[in-house]
């Protein structure tokens, strides 16, 4: 009789631990977010996405995380939110490099991850959902040179940080396209995605190249504002059409930048896909949850998934916003 009990015993513990050695596919989706900052808007739309996203689809929210840009945060973030339920992470990155233990941790506990925005250096995630920020920035190379009244003028490019992925395919798809449709001079300075760096540099360039005559933002979220005032400080904002005006172009497509298109100041932006890298984000950690594996190949919502070294990645769809199309209720920009 004993020898029965503890037969039937082990056998419970041996079915337990392949279900959670499969990640337990028959669970209900219990989503963590960790985000690398919640001070601002991008991120902030993004977690009411994911959590809509999450709810629409029978699951639910454990906890959303803020790293305030530390990378050893984030690593104590996911810990805390597997410790607190959560089945399945999705998560913006703090540091490329950095975010490996984290991953490692995650694995060990069979949490599936998705990434968006960015790639990781090196760790398992079930996917990355991105924009194609090459692309991005040759769009908006595009759309500065057909914006610029005097073509052979000087154009300053502000970039993000160029230790990131995106900073670098922001900065090298603008360049690239650039210098294919226009002969103007480019100044490039960085300013490592801080607004009152990107508000120095423009004043700083502007005093001493008054030929300037557009200018490029590797982000609106954060450095339109700052150069907006820096401008008007420098009695040099003037709107489209007007004498003075600086052609503008930035990339991701945020309300400040949407108000200043319908205003007449910023001549366009490149809107980044948010509430999609939401949307699809919680979708992929929902196939992932009932065991199915990611493909290359064209996707159901105008994209394609490819793989990028070891990692499956979803680059989505990143539309120009001029004054023609600035109220589409899709901008993630206009979302309330």
């Amino acid at each position: 009789m004993f020898n029965t009990l503890r037969l039937a015993f082990a056998t419970s513990i041996s079915i337990s631990a392949v279900m959670i050695g499969s990640a337990s596919y028959a669970e209900t989706m219990k989503l963590g977010l960790s985000m690398p900052t919640l001070n601002t808007p991008f991120f902030t739309v993004l977690v009411n996405a994911a959590t809509e996203q999450a709810k629409s689809s029978g699951g639910d929210v454990v906890q959303t995380t803020n790293a305030n840009r530390d990378a050893s945060q984030q690593v104590t973030d996911f810990r805390n939110l597997i410790n607190a339920g959560s089945n399945v992470i999705l998560a913006g990155v703090v540091d490329r490099a950095a975010i490996k233990p984290a991953l490692d941790y995650a694995k060990s506990k069979n949490v599936p991850v998705v990434i968006v925005d960015d790639k990781p250096a090196a760790g398992d995630v079930y996917a990355v959902v991105r924009a194609d920020n090459l692309a991005m920035g040759a769009r908006a190379a595009e759309a500065l040179a057909a914006a610029m009244v005097d073509k052979n003028a000087t154009v300053l490019n502000i970039t993000g940080g160029l230790t990131t992925t995106n900073g670098r395919d922001r900065k090298n798809g603008f360049d690239e396209a650039f210098k294919k449709i226009s002969t103007a001079t480019v100044i490039e300075q960085t300013a490592n995605w801080d607004g009152p760096q990107a508000a120095n540099v423009a004043s700083t360039v502007m005093s001493g190249n008054s030929e300037i005559a557009g200018i490029y933002l590797a982000t609106d979220t954060l450095y339109y504002d700052p150069v907006a005032a820096a401008l008007k400080s420098r009695g040099r904002l003037a709107k489209v059409g007007e004498v003075g005006h600086i052609a503008v172009v930035a990339i991701d497509g945020g309300a400040s930048a949407l108000k200043a298109i319908r205003d007449g100041y910023l001549d366009a932006t490149v809107s980044q896909p948010v509430t999609d890298y939401a949307k699809y984000g919680v979708m992929y950690l929902q196939d992932a949850l009932d065991g199915k594996e990611m493909k290359e190949g064209p996707t159901d919502h105008n994209s394609t998934v490819v793989k990028d070294g070891k990692y499956f990645v979803d680059n989505l769809q990143s539309p120009v916003v001029t004054k023609q199309n600035v109220d589409d209720k899709g901008l993630w920009g206009n979302a309330k």
